[in-house]
């Protein structure tokens, strides 16, 4: 068993960032684990680049090799398509946990779970390949159980995504081999918690609910900090 700190590896979800884990990274850092948080190519593209699912996969993977020893990956919303995909093969992935997030299987894709679960995406705005900020429905849908200042902060901090991960299937499982831990978030408004409880969490080991809205990093970060540290220790 391995003496040295635990490694936890963060990633965002659709138009987040690295930011978004904030609150989170201190408190982790402060019970004694490694933590790193990826910024997916996907996310804020230039100019006519659109970054695929593979691109952000593999800034995953880099994350993933740049840490020695076991680590714990986590997936925020889009997040969980991308680890999904990234832990594939590996055995340098002890666990997975995905926070009201994605869960696909192998060959499915993001907008085929979408329709699937009958999610309504009329939210969403498009233009160019992108998908851009809806600063109007963002603060309910996101950022629902956050205080006003944190709300307007994190909007302000959404980046437009390229659309060719959504699309693009997923060519094999990691959750398949690899323990995961699915975070069922009851109040959230972007992921129905319907659909977390009924689509994805059956596919996981463990299933956790959590009292909060799309973005707990946000609104209960102890809550996420301690679930995350106390399975990253056991994986340890």
């Amino acid at each position: 068993m391995s003496t040295g700190p635990a490694n936890v590896v963060l990633v965002h979800g659709a138009q987040h960032g690295s930011w978004c884990w904030e609150r989170v990274v201190p408190l982790l850092e402060g019970r004694g684990l490694r933590v790193t948080t990826v910024d997916l190519p996907s996310t804020g593209p230039e100019g006519d680049e659109r970054p695929s699912l593979a691109d952000d996969v593999a800034a995953v993977r880099a994350a993933l090799d740049a840490v020695d020893g076991q680590k714990l990956l986590v997936g925020h919303s889009y997040g969980g398509t991308v680890i999904t995909a990234a832990a594939a093969g590996r055995d340098d992935v002890s666990r997975l946990v995905y926070l009201c997030a994605a869960m696909p299987d192998a060959g499915e894709s993001g907008a085929s779970l979408f329709e699937r679960a009958g999610i309504d995406a009329s939210w969403l705005i498009m233009d160019g390949g992108l998908m851009l900020p809806n600063r109007e429905a963002a603060g309910e849908l996101f950022f629902g159980d956050c205080d006003p200042a944190t709300r307007e902060a994190a909007i302000e901090r959404l980046r437009p995504m390229s659309l060719v991960p959504h699309g693009e299937l997923v060519p094999e499982a990691g959750w398949h081999a690899i323990p995961s831990t699915y975070v069922v978030c009851t109040l959230d408004q972007a992921i129905p918690p319907d659909v977390q409880r009924g689509l994805f969490a059956p596919r996981a080991e463990e299933v956790i609910e959590l009292e909060a809205s799309h973005s707990p990093f946000y609104s209960q970060p102890e809550a996420v900090a301690g679930l995350l540290a106390d399975r990253a220790r056991a994986e340890a």
